[in-house]
């Protein structure tokens, strides 16, 4: 079938440098964030990932991450028709496992990270198969070169089968045998925005080409793990250090690390992240922690029908981490509710914690935003871009930042008119 498709659409992806970055997280901050800076550099460039499809000034939905073979095949003509030069991808696991993007060859490949997530199920049957179908991107798809993120144990791996012949290195915790690595890393805001200050340094041909001082709009150290590899995809596709230095003080991506100041409540710091497993909720909860001087309130819910495993890791980061949660639906499709919300909150047995169990998520966020206080920062993590509510294999139209906004409204009205 990709032998067909890519006969009928004409072999678009020869005319095109691809990059395919996979991990378990980071894949969607860095995809998105290399694409912004390579069409601010003048490269025309496209998209494809959990955020949908975009190109040309237009964004397509897409059911999966990494999508058909088809479709992939579909868009990669129409990119081409438009006149794009590169499109970065988000590869899954299961992409590779399925085979959707056979056939293509990578300029540039990038691993973030692994943890355990995706298994069971329809999903991987174990760790290794998952940790090995996402290796399959560096073995078989012919990456001129491979950037990866040292921080991670398996990082050395996963590319021990590669015939890259440029392997570059990133180190977010000063390991100075890393060809991109930071020291000095410490929080800091620009106006309202939390963010991670650091001093950036990338070597040349085995010396060090010199250290700059960078701001990133983003909380935390995973975070500057994700700025490295956006650094080294954008070198290996030809823009100079200086000018990518100089768009990170700027990126934004749609539901990752997405802060929100509300007229209403302006002391309280609303955060909307796609954070839907324990290992992502957990590292968001304790960068929030660094800038928080009131309580950390934290709403999630967990997917129906699959990935049993993250509601019990889910609850646990929360019951350890947050000082309120609120635990509500998150895609919950054909499984009831309240079944998942009970699952998540076995973990709050006995424990001393606030929760509340709210099955409409529209009346959790409002619960959240109504107990939030002066310094507090309120979490709504698990939909992040997403714009809708899966219920009974429908999309529900359901957005986070409006429903928000509507709150924020009807706050200032009745405070007018109370006074």
């Amino acid at each position: 079938l990709n032998t067909l498709c890519e006969v009928f659409y004409g072999y678009p992806a020869r005319e095109l440098k691809l990059v395919g970055i996979t991990g378990t997280k980071g894949k969607t901050t860095i995809a998105l964030s290399a694409f912004s800076i390579c069409n601010s550099f003048g490269i025309n460039t496209g998209y494809i990932g959990t955020n949908g499809i975009i190109f040309g000034g237009r964004t397509y939905e897409s059911v999966n991450t990494t999508p058909d073979v088809l479709e992939m095949q579909k868009h990669l003509r129409a990119m081409v028709d438009a006149g794009v030069k590169v499109c970065i991808i988000e590869v899954s696991s299961q992409a590779l496992w399925q085979n959707r993007i056979y056939g293509l060859e990578f300029e540039v490949c990038a691993f973030t990270n692994l943890y355990h997530d995706h298994i069971g199920g329809v999903e991987h049957p174990t760790m290794e198969h998952y940790r090995d179908c996402k290796k399959m991107l560096f073995d078989n798809y012919g990456a001129k070169s491979v950037i990866i993120n040292s921080d991670s144990d398996i990082s050395e791996y996963m590319i021990k089968d590669t015939c890259a012949n440029n392997i570059v290195r990133t180190s977010a915790t000063g390991n100075t045998d890393c060809d991109i690595y930071v020291q000095n890393s410490r929080k800091s805001k620009h106006k309202t925005i939390p963010g991670v200050r650091f001093d950036l340094y990338i070597k040349s041909d085995g010396g060090i080409k010199g250290k700059s001082d960078v701001f990133l709009p983003f909380p935390g150290l995973f975070n500057v793990e994700n700025a490295l590899e956006i650094i080294a995809i954008c070198q290996a596709l030809g823009i100079g250090a200086s000018f990518i230095v100089k768009s990170l003080p700027n990126l934004s991506v749609a539901g990752r690390s997405e802060f929100l100041v509300l007229e209403s409540k302006p002391k309280v710091l609303f955060v909307i992240d796609y954070a839907h497993n324990g290992a992502s909720l957990e590292k968001l909860i304790l960068a929030a922690r660094e800038y928080t001087k009131g309580r950390i309130i934290v709403l999630f819910g967990s997917v129906g029908g699959r990935t049993y495993t993250r509601r019990g890791e889910l609850g646990r980061v929360a019951r350890e981490l947050a000082d309120i949660t609120v635990i509500t639906s998150d895609n919950p499709n054909f499984e009831d509710p309240m079944a998942i919300i009970g699952d998540i909150a076995k973990e709050f047995y006995n424990a001393d914690k606030e929760v509340h169990k709210v099955a409409d998520r529209r009346d959790a966020i409002r619960l959240a935003f109504e107990i939030a206080n002066e310094s507090d920062t309120v979490i709504l993590a698990g939909k992040g871009h997403e714009n809708y509510q899966l219920i009974c294999g429908q999309r529900v139209e359901f957005s986070e930042r409006h429903i928000l906004h509507s709150l924020d409204k009807e706050a200032i009205l009745l405070s007018e008119a109370i006074f």
